[in-house]
């Protein structure tokens, strides 16, 4: 079954969508709440978060691969003798523990499979509400409905990337969307973005699977399979990709940052029903002061009582500074100021380490 590719996937998930008519309109989906971000930003966190919270439902690690079949595939694993598992440090080295439980990013498949050319440095990767599927919505509003049938759960969690740039597609789709932006100084974004490439680069040397694996699910931000995300400006795009190729890659993430968060400041600028359903969270706040950063986190997102003081006593004390890696050199934050400032301005999160 796991072999027969996506489009084998999208047809079962249409028989188990056949089979749970009643149980998905029973199940429609209430107010989502979307992460999306650059990659480093902090939105997994985040994620972990919001997920512990009761009547939150996300997409786990082992769900993959049959992300697809949410309800027939949670049957099937309670019928199966699988052992305990212990916590342990998740394939980034970033202090972050998972288990086959923890919440993941795996809804980048849908999109794959819905919308061609998703990852193509060649094509704009913008989604507004003209680029609507009826395909899609159809099938993502009942997928979304089976899992929270599946979890018992009465709202749907979800991390994705990309989504930064479709963000006004996910508010068409789902007008009463809770959207979640998070976004870091460039001078420390910028450069974990860069070690994560390294280290995903040394990893899929030994394991070439490793590549395999974050391409099917997905994720071209870093690793040999990393690819420029087109932000509306092709030529930008371009240069991004050059850059990567020549090994100019603190150059590349640098622009990649600016383009990507420009073009939600663009977005936001245009579109006043957006700007009032994102929630900016800056991850130097966040570390730094948790309480008042989760209690706007809480009042966005519309958690009730039972969730707010969950996130608020538990999520506090769990939060801290990331190591910060080596110390940027003169050049290296002038390369990053040259992209970047202007944006970083913007958003107010420009400073330096």
């Amino acid at each position: 079954m796991l072999q027969a590719g996506r489009p084998g996937l999208a047809w079962l998930a249409g028989l188990e969508t056949r089979q749970l008519t009643e149980e998905i309109a029973a199940n429609p989906p209430r107010a989502p709440i979307f992460i999306a971000g650059v990659a480093r930003s902090g939105s997994t966190i985040l994620l972990q978060a919001l997920a512990s919270l009761p009547g939150l439902a996300s997409p786990r690690y082992r769900d993959y691969p049959p992300v697809w079949l949410p309800y027939w595939w949670d049957r099937l694993r309670q019928q199966l003798p699988l052992p305990s598992t212990r916590p342990k440090p998740r394939a980034h080295a970033d202090g972050i523990d998972v288990t086959p439980d923890s919440p993941e990013a795996l809804d980048e498949i849908f999109w794959m499979h819905f919308f061609p050319r998703r990852h193509d440095p060649g094509l704009d990767q913008r989604l507004g509400p003209g680029q609507e599927r009826a395909d899609f919505t159809a099938f993502y509003r009942a997928h979304i409905s089976k899992l929270l049938h599946t979890r018992g759960a009465e709202r749907y969690l979800c991390k994705g990337n990309y989504n930064l740039l479709r963000l006004p597609l996910l508010l068409r789709m789902f007008p009463d969307a809770r959207l979640v932006v998070p976004i870091r100084s460039p001078y420390t974004q910028v450069p974990s973005l860069l070690r994560q490439h390294r280290r995903f680069s040394m990893l899929s040397q030994h394991w070439p699977s490793v590549a395999r694996q974050l391409a099917r699910s997905g994720h071209f931000e870093f690793g040999p399979q990393r690819r420029a995300e087109c932000a509306g400006d092709l030529a930008e795009a371009q240069r991004i990709e050059a850059e990567f190729s020549a090994g100019d890659d603190l150059a590349a993430y640098a622009r990649q940052w600016a383009s990507s968060y420009g073009a939600l400041a663009d977005c936001l600028s245009r579109h006043d029903d957006l700007a009032e359903a994102v929630l900016l969270v800056h991850h130097e706040q966040l570390c730094s002061e948790p309480e008042t950063t989760l209690n706007r986190l809480s009042a966005h997102c519309r958690l009730d009582h039972r969730q707010h003081q969950q996130l608020l006593e538990t999520w506090p004390a769990r939060l801290r500074s990331p190591s910060e890696g080596p110390p940027l050199s003169s050049a290296e934050r002038d390369i990053i100021t040259a992209h970047c400032a202007g944006i970083a301005d913007h958003f107010a999160c420009s400073s330096t380490p």
